[in-house]
């Protein structure tokens, strides 16, 4: 059976500020990638979005970033490999006991922002999987797709690891397949989310901003919850889903 699995940046509120429909976009999604307290979220936040999944039957992730609630984790920090371990252990961790606490268990692990960019270096890159390996060595790891294009994820298959490569059809890709990531979330047409979902799951490929095709053969998409038109996104990603035969479906199984 043909599988899509939708999974989307959660519980990103702090205190009193609110990011994002989430109760809303959680009962249009499989899968939710659940800030851990660093680069946005609290822990009130981490315990009632995992709540939301649970009454949605949607499964839950780590979405470890950079101590930087200031810059919602996107500037780049210099690092060590101890800091790169720590700062995923202890993410991990805390998100596994409101998961526990819930009878819900952690499905993957997937970096955010500047974390995202820092796993690109292979000291950190080895730092970041061994603390997952260590905290929740069944837990699958999320990287942009394709699956193959950088090192991280061949080195996380060969320790054993799930890797769910995903595609992001409501960003933009450069020439040689690289995310464009805008600052403040936009209006999205969700025609054109249409026809770029269908293209992936139809041909496993996705056009970029200039006009190249590049490969997409992934089996998640993710979709950003705090955009202006999040939910008619969303709608749009699950019309073309079942009209290219496929089903909804966690990408874990």
């Amino acid at each position: 059976m043909k599988t899509l699995d939708i999974n989307c940046d959660m519980g990103e509120s702090f205190g009193n500020w609110n990011m994002g429909d989430d109760a809303n976009v959680m009962r249009k999604i499989t899968t939710a990638n659940v800030a851990c307290g660093f680069h946005a979220g609290d822990p009130v936040t981490m315990m009632n979005t995992i709540a939301m999944a649970n009454e949605n039957n949607v499964a839950v992730g780590a979405h470890p970033g950079l101590p930087d609630l200031l810059g919602f984790g996107r500037r780049v920090m210099t690092i060590s490999q101890d800091d790169a371990y720590a700062y995923v252990a202890y993410q991990v961790g805390a998100l596994q006991a409101f998961l526990r606490a819930q009878g819900m268990k952690l499905n993957h692990v997937k970096p955010h922002g500047a974390m995202f960019h820092l796993m690109r270096d292979a000291e950190n890159s080895k730092a970041a999987l061994d603390a997952i390996l260590d905290v929740a060595p069944d837990a699958a790891f999320y990287w942009p797709g394709p699956m193959g294009r950088e090192p991280i994820t061949a080195a996380a298959a060969e320790r054993g690891m799930t890797v769910i490569p995903e595609a992001y059809p409501d960003l933009d890709y450069t020439q040689d397949g690289s995310l464009i990531v805008e600052r403040k979330k936009k209006w999205v047409d969700p025609s054109l989310i249409y026809d770029r979902v269908c293209q992936i799951l139809q041909h496993k490929e996705l056009t970029t901003e200039a006009g190249n095709a590049v490969p997409m053969d992934v089996p998640s998409v993710c979709i950003h919850g705090d955009g202006p038109n999040a939910l008619d996104i969303l709608d749009a990603v699950r019309r073309a889903a079942t009209d290219s035969g496929f089903t909804i479906a966690c990408a874990v199984r």
